[in-house]
């Protein structure tokens, strides 16, 4: 970087600016947040504080930022780096508001707006020369904590450094994927994005289609996030959705597809009757008590959402890839299909034209689409799954106009969009109608990619051990059976052993535990504990939970160092599994909990244990005595405390203070390696701890006493009570433990052991695992 980003100001307190001073915050970059009124600035950080989902990491950061008004505090912009504008979206008032900061602007500072949709020509124009080289648009996603897409729009003027600057600094320490947009209406996802939506409210009506219906369909089976259409739209709001796609209809008056984004009477009326979602409680979907009620788009009266039942879905459904669902669903003969097949066409088409109107490349288009809307593949990602000569005739049979480049593409012998080959992608270029090769990151670490290069070195279908170089290895786990959510099981296991066997044999330097996939584990295999149950196999039961504790603990021991990278959801065993490791370099976004009494169990694969270790570590300074520590570990594993961020883990004893956080999930497995690198260094394999001082009987007692009281109350059951006293005697020591008679790990193992087995006998722990395989839901009994 040319310029070091050190300190920042957002104009603008409302929804977005406010969010956006709090992600600057959780990166630690002190901001001024200015506003029309000290009192209004004040208050947009406070109701910054209040949102759902949260904006910030951890509350404290708020400290970070200063509340500051135009009136007083212009001055103070002269210690700032970047500056960027998030006023309400009129071209006047900001035009005005940069003439008023432009005398305060310190030299070299960076001005940027967060606009969605004005011209960056227009916010330009009368604005003095250095201003314009120094000015571009950096578009943030709402919410902008959890979205990573950023949309960087330079103007004519902007200077390449200026764009380098920004762009190195969102992906590095503000953790965004970046794209690359050109200054037209909308940028590049809301374009498409909200085209694929009215395309789908369109098809909806032309089909007759309800609401579920429409939902069912354009949700997970087509590699969206579960809010699918409908939802998402009383998300966002049907006021915005409107606003966006009225945008596109006023200003795009040659786009051949305009007349789609005309607003249909139904979301007209909708939005003339204030039903605007989830803002007013109100929208497609509307809750009464606990039914959830769907709209009817014909007589605009609602119902009682219903389920829905094609073909098509169940058998999309039935693969366990994105590719292969869509394929599926789209090339069903079915309601479904036929569906499925109109919108993603009509979509396809429209993103292949909007290049290079609205971006260079297919690159920056779909990433735009996954970062921005939650697609799991983008729109060339998605024709090359249909595949391109079979959906180019389909298209054309039906009288369907594909753009002449992808035609000319095809006759030229290029059948797909991507194409990778030794471990090397590379994608089609329109301009040059060739081959070029992906962008390279080198804090990207692409599994796929290692692997087609040879640098697989054990794999089954449960796991793989790969080769990341510098000799360090990789353990990723990859579920045949639910990929998305990565169950443990033995095969995972294996790979873990073999890495154990291979690293000290083969003079490799340590270990990586991470993957890919949507989230880094849910748990363990509950369907395997479940069948184990049903047959009263309780040896074998235990053999299994032996052998979890055993891995972990050769992990936790080995003369290597190992390190975890989890991310998204780490629930129960997966979260067991990364905390065996020696570090963990975790993603920001991290939804870690031992939620194993959900289920009506304890955690059987160490957790106790780490949970326990954690906290006797990180209150040693306080020297509070064996039950302090205990008492913690008890309230994060009886309550199955889930953590909202990385740093929220920390609080709850998942993650220690010599832990990593990564902002930007896309070099998680990079800083991992980093991290590994730098440990092996001087690396000096830990000792099990044998003197684990616990409070035994007598802190057992006391929260036996807490538990009684709530049974009491009725706000536990009696099953709850019966988990909590065998988790009480597991943390405090069991008849061994007491003030004056340590313990050791092993001993805790054991305990914890005894109880797994234990509860998996219980009928009403049975009952719970299989009310959470069949709805996905603990059951409380």
């Amino acid at each position: 970087m040319t310029m070091k980003i050190q300190k920042a100001a957002v104009l603008g307190t409302g929804v977005m600016g406010s969010q956006i001073a709090a992600h600057l915050s959780n990166a630690g970059i002190p901001c001024l947040a200015f506003d029309i009124s000290q009192d209004v600035a004040e208050k947009g950080i406070q109701a910054a504080l209040k949102l759902k989902p949260a904006p910030f990491y951890n509350p404290k950061s708020a400290k970070l930022i200063t509340p500051c008004n135009y009136d007083e505090h212009l001055e103070m912009l002269k210690e700032v780096d970047w500056i960027i504008e998030g006023v309400i979206e009129r071209l006047d008032i900001k035009q005005q508001l940069f003439n008023r900061i432009i005398p305060h602007l310190k030299p070299g500072a960076i001005v940027t707006s967060n606009t969605s949709g004005l011209s960056l020509k227009e916010m330009c124009e009368g604005m003095p020369e250095d201003f314009r080289k120094r000015f571009l648009v950096t578009h943030f996603f709402n919410p902008p904590r959890y979205m990573h897409l950023l949309e960087i729009v330079p103007g004519e003027d902007t200077l390449p450094e200026v764009v380098a600057d920004i762009a190195e600094f969102c992906e590095n320490v503000l953790g965004k994927g970046v794209v690359y947009a050109k200054d037209t209406p909308n940028f590049i996802a809301n374009r498409i994005g909200v085209f694929g939506m009215m395309a789908t409210l369109a098809a909806a009506r032309k089909m007759n289609l309800s609401v579920e219906e429409v939902d069912a369909m354009t949700g997970p089976v087509l590699g969206r996030p579960k809010s699918a259409t409908f939802r998402t739209a009383d998300v966002v709001g049907l006021d915005t959705l409107a606003h966006v796609a009225n945008t596109a209809y006023q200003k795009c008056p040659d786009d051949e597809s305009r007349e789609i984004f005309k607003i249909p009477d139904f979301l007209a009326k909708m939005i003339e009757n204030k039903w605007l979602g989830q803002k007013t409680r109100q929208g497609f979907y509307k809750k009464e008590g606990k039914t959830i009620l769907a709209l009817d788009l014909e007589t605009m009266e609602y119902h009682p959402k219903k389920k829905v039942r094609m073909d098509g879905i169940r058998v999309a459904k039935s693969h366990h890839k994105t590719a292969g669902k869509i394929k599926a669903l789209a090339y069903n003969p079915d309601k479904a299909g036929q569906f499925a097949w109109e919108i993603l066409a009509d979509t396809l088409i429209y993103s292949a034209n909007r290049i290079p109107e609205i971006a260079d490349d297919i690159v920056n288009v779909d990433n735009a689409l996954k970062w921005g809307f939650g697609w799991q593949l983008g729109p060339f990602e998605i024709w090359d799954a249909l595949g391109l000569e079979r959906s180019l005739r389909r298209m054309k049979d039906a009288g369907k106009k594909p753009p002449r480049w992808v035609e000319e593409m095809v006759q030229n012998g290029h059948t797909s969009f991507y194409r990778s080959q030794d471990g090397r992608a590379s994608y089609y270029d329109v301009h040059s109608k060739s081959y070029q090769p992906m962008p390279e990151n080198p804090r990207v670490v692409h599994l796929k990619l290692l692997k087609e290069k040879g640098r697989v070195l054990r794999e089954n279908w449960g796991a793989s051990l790969i080769d990341l170089g510098d000799g360090v290895l990789c353990a990723e786990f990859h579920s045949i059976a639910q990929p998305d959510f990565n169950p443990l099981d033995p095969a995972m296991f294996d790979i873990l052993s073999e890495a154990l066997e291979i690293i000290p044999r083969e003079g490799f330097t340590g270990l990586v535990i991470a993957n890919q996939s949507p989230h880094f584990s849910a748990g363990a295999n509950l369907a395997m504990i479940m069948s184990m149950c049903e047959n009263r196999e309780w040896e074998r039961i235990n053999l299994v939970s032996k052998l979890f504790q055993d891995i972990g603990q050769q992990l936790k021991y080995s003369p290597f160092p190992v390190v975890s990278a989890p991310f998204n959801m780490c629930l129960g065993g997966g979260l067991e599994i990364a905390a065996a490791a020696n570090r963990i370099t975790a993603s920001a976004e991290l939804y870690a909990g031992l939620v194993e009494v959900g289920v009506g169990l304890i955690p059987g694969g160490g957790g106790t244990l780490r949970v326990l270790l954690n906290f006797i570590r990180k209150m040693e300074r306080m020297r509070p005595g064996p039950f302090p520590p205990v008492q913690k570990a008890f309230e994060t594993i009886a309550y199955a405390k889930v953590s909202s961020s990385a740093a929220e883990a920390m609080k709850l004893g998942y993650l220690t203070k010599e832990d990593r956080i990564v902002i930007n999930p896309d070099h998680l497995i990079y800083e991992a390696k980093q991290t590994v690198l730098d440990l092996a260094k001087d690396y000096q394999a830990p000792e099990p701890n044998t003197e684990i001082y616990l409070p035994g009987e007598g802190g057992r007692m006391t929260i036996e006493v807490t538990l009684e009281n709530l049974l009491k109350h009725g706000v536990i059951s009696p099953h709850d009570m019966l988990i909590g006293k065998k988790l009480a005697y597991i943390l405090t020591g069991g008849e061994r433990g007491g003030y004056t008679t340590p313990v050791d790990e092993q001993y805790q193992l054991d305990l914890e052991r005894e109880a797994f087995v234990s509860l998996c006998g219980e009928p009403k722990t049975q009952d719970r695992i299989r009310h959470m395989l069949k709805k996905g839901k603990p059951l409380r009994n």
